[in-house]
């Protein structure tokens, strides 16, 4: 793993660890911790997953996935981010923040 990989990873961490120590578990917008969602992209391309609001693209997820929500945030121009993860054997695996209007929660 290249130094810049681990890095990346640490930077992520510290950041989703920030974001869950500072929000409600029931966020704005009507998305709550771990609610289930799709990725509902209209391009029809991957949707980019990104270590922060409207920051460096970390994951590209595919359109009709499911993911869950975690938290939500804004960037500076006040647009809502989600931040998602996958559900792996049980536990959750952070992919990222996406554009709220990108994934449909349910």
């Amino acid at each position: 793993m290249s130094k810049f990989t681990v890095l990346t990873i640490s930077l992520l961490a510290t950041t989703i660890g920030m974001c869950a120590a500072a929000l409600p578990s029931q966020a704005q917008d009507g998305v709550s911790s771990g609610r289930a969602c799709r990725v509902t992209d209209p391009t029809g391309t991957p949707l980019n997953a990104r270590l922060q609001p409207n920051g460096k693209i970390v994951n590209r997820i595919r359109n009709g996935r499911t993911v869950y929500a975690q938290s939500i945030s804004s960037d500076r121009e006040g647009k809502p981010w989600v931040l998602v993860a996958s559900k792996e054997r049980g536990s959750y695996k952070i992919l990222g923040y996406v554009l709220r209007e990108y994934v449909s929660c349910y």
